[in-house]
Parts: C-alpha cells; sequence; structure tokens
C-alpha cells in the first residue's frame, strides 16, 4: 500500500500494537523474573518502534503527513481506540493469510475489525489498484462503497468492473412443479437479472462520469461466489463490497458477503458499512 498515490494532504497514522511480554509465561505454572519479563518487553517495544519506524519511510511522500505509534494493547482494541482518536477516514490492515476454518475457530484481528468497524477496512493482500472489482446490490453498503472509491483519487487510475449478481433462486426440484409454476419463476429470474443489469449498468455509468475506465457485468448464483470467481478471473487486484451492517453474533448466523469475500478473495478487499443512522464509535 505504500506505493499508492495516496490524497495530497493526506496524514497516514502507522500503528503497530504489542501485548508485552509480561503476560507470557515460559512454562505452565512459571513466571519470568520481573526483571527478565521487563527486558524481554523492552525488546519488544523498541522491535515494535523500528517496525513503525521502517514502514513510516516507506510512505514518506510530498504533501503527505506520516505519524507513527506503539502502543501496549490487544491488537484489535488498539485499532479501534486509535481510529477514534485520530478519526480515520480508513483503516489498512494487512493479512496472515488464514483459510476459513483458521479464522473461524481462531479468530484474527481483521475479521475481530471487520465485523465491529463503522469505518472502511481495506484488508491489504496486494501492493497495487490496477484492477478494481465493485459488488453491486442496490444496498446502502454497496452505495457507500461506491462514493468511497469515485470520491477517493488514490483509485482513480484504476480499470473498474461492476458486477450485481442476480441470486434469484433456481428451482428446487422443478419436476415437482407444475408447468404455470415454472413459467412465473423463469419469468421472476428474467425480470432479476433485467433488474441486475440495469444496477450495474448505472453504477458503471456514474465511475465513468468521474472520469474512471468502467464497465457493468451481471451473473446468477451466489453473489459471494460470484464476485470471487470474476475477481480470480480478472485478476483483479481489490473487491469492494458493502456491509449491511450485522456485527458478531448475528453476522455468523445470517452470513454475509462480505464476510464470504473476505474469507476467499484471492486480492485485497475494501468493506464500506452502510451509513449509521446516528453518530457512533466504532463498537456499540
Amino acid at each position: 500500500m505504500a506505493n499508492l498515490a495516496w490524497p495530497v494532504g493526506s496524514t497516514i497514522d502507522v500503528l503497530t500494537a504489542y501485548p508485552g511480554s509480561v503476560d507470557r509465561v515460559e512454562n505452565v505454572g512459571m513466571a519470568p523474573s520481573a526483571d527478565l519479563a521487563q527486558e524481554r518487553e523492552n525488546a519488544v517495544k523498541v522491535a515494535a518502534q523500528a517496525l513503525v519506524a521502517d514502514a513510516a519511510r516507506k510512505f514518506a511522500a510530498a504533501d503527505v503527513t506520516v505519524e507513527t505509534r506503539v502502543v501496549r494493547d490487544r491488537a484489535s482494541k488498539a485499532i479501534f481506540d486509535e481510529a477514534a482518536r485520530f478519526e480515520a477516514d480508513l483503516i489498512v490492515l494487512g493479512n496472515r493469510g488464514q483459510g476459513a476454518i483458521e479464522s473461524a475457530v481462531l479468530g484474527s484481528t481483521c475479521l475481530e475489525v471487520v465485523d465491529q468497524s463503522h469505518r472502511p477496512v481495506l484488508i491489504a493482500r496486494r501492493d497495487r489498484m490496477d484492477r478494481i472489482l465493485v459488488g453491486e446490490d442496490g444496498s446502502k453498503g454497496a452505495a457507500a462503497g461506491l462514493e468511497f472509491v469515485r470520491r477517493w483519487s488514490v483509485f482513480h487510475g484504476a480499470r473498474f468492473r461492476v458486477l450485481s449478481v442476480s441470486d434469484h433462486d433456481a428451482l428446487w426440484m422443478p419436476w415437482l412443479r407444475g408447468e404455470a409454476r415454472r413459467e412465473s419463476d423463469n419469468a421472476a429470474a428474467a425480470q432479476a437479472h433485467a433488474a441486475r443489469e440495469a444496477l450495474a449498468g448505472a453504477t458503471a455509468s456514474t465511475l465513468r462520469g468521474a472520469g474512471v475506465h468502467a464497465e457493468a457485468l451481471v451473473e446468477d448464483g451466489s453473489p459471494a461466489h460470484g464476485l470471487v470467481e470474476a475477481a480470480a478471473e480478472w485478476e483483479a487486484d481489490l473487491i469492494v463490497v458493502g456491509s449491511r451492517g450485522e456485527t458478531g453474533l448475528e453476522r455468523l448466523l445470517v452470513g454475509s458477503v462480505s464476510r464470504a469475500v473476505l474469507y476467499h478473495a484471492p486480492c485485497s478487499v475494501l468493506i464500506v458499512p452502510e451509513p449509521q443512522a446516528s453518530p457512533a464509535g466504532d463498537r456499540e
């Protein structure tokens, strides 16, 4: 991400959080001495300071201010606290490559931040933004994602594809249904597909109006699967998806397109939450 042309006047806050070695033990039931624990924590802090300093040098550019911060705290809490203090427009996180099972069982900073943040979150897996795939489903989250990439100049040199997936349910055991019902379902599916075509076309037109190259695509099937497959086929660098605001347990129970895309996408993912009804922090 450091090689991107961030907007003139941007302030980039580079944050590293560490738990502190005093919280660890060498063996079960055996805690290190206070002096040894402090020595280890000092070493961890020095390493963290060197890490943010190195990142700051990579982000250094004319007309861009870079700040650094090292805190002793749990990573996700440190990110939320700093984003609120800094009034961040965007949270950028790296990704360690955990798969769906590992993430669901072990948890991860990325998932916790994505689940709870009311700010846009970019999970960076690539260092370029040449091809951007935008998911469009007509939701407020999708509209917020469109406005975000339309407004930020860092995305303007990219090629865009707007994909809207028509997820009208396919017939289940169609031989058990009468001819009239099959015709009705086929008509409904065709109508849904046409509506998605109009939606994707309008969004692509909006992007072209902002001076970027954009084309519209429509597919049938699962929205998350369609986005991931389209990104892989096109070799997209970034997928932009809106989030409808479900968090935590609610999202796990009802499922989430943005979460599924985050699990399986071969590229970076930008998740933009729908606007809040009233001012709120990152967590409620």
